[in-house]
């Protein structure tokens, strides 16, 4: 009968460390994940915002502006390299009244890196302050240990089936055999 309770302590001590150890292992596991974050690159503001120059690298980016647009105008900013060759123009929204504050966003692509000039054309202002908002699409990467909850439960096992398998081999080594 003793044969069977060392036995029962030894495999039970053995199956808890076994799960210790994989617990622990698992809770080490790391996911990275991508997340994507509009980061901004400049603001401009003032009663005036109709030109600046920005530098800036290759990427995605959101021009987003809060101007005085009048007389049904379209409104828009011409972007342009350092050469002064146009790139791209980001639209504003069209008014539907002769006059009136209007806030849009455009998204456009640079491939190379250097100052860029944004000149907003077809707008106006009053002597209330308008801005410009330019924001970049970044990619951040976030570090999960999925698992960690599982380090705790195998510290715990392995403090538990430890101390059984040593004591299961003990008592089973000191014990003396009857006749």
């Amino acid at each position: 009968m003793r044969n069977i309770y060392r036995m029962l302590m030894i495999g039970l001590g053995a199956g808890l460390i076994t799960l210790g150890l994989v617990g622990i292992v698992l809770s080490d596991r790391l996911e990275i994940q991508r997340r994507q974050d509009w980061v901004l690159v400049c603001q401009r503001a003032g009663a005036y915002v109709s030109s600046f120059t920005v530098n800036l690298s290759g990427g995605d980016y959101m021009l987003g502006a809060f101007v005085w647009v009048h007389n049904y105008a379209e409104a828009f900013y011409s972007i342009s390299d350092a050469n002064e060759t146009q790139v791209v123009n980001i639209c504003l929204a069209t008014t539907d009244q002769s006059s009136e504050w209007k806030y849009s966003e455009g998204y456009f692509q640079i491939v190379d890196s250097g100052y860029y000039t944004f000149e907003l054309v077809n707008a106006t202002f009053s002597s209330v302050r308008s801005f410009a908002r330019l924001s970049q699409r970044r990619y951040v990467d976030e570090y999960l240990y999925r698992y960690l909850s599982f380090l705790w439960a195998g510290v715990f096992s392995l403090v538990v089936g430890v101390p059984l398998v040593v004591v299961g081999l003990a008592s089973r080594l000191t014990s003396k055999p009857q006749n």
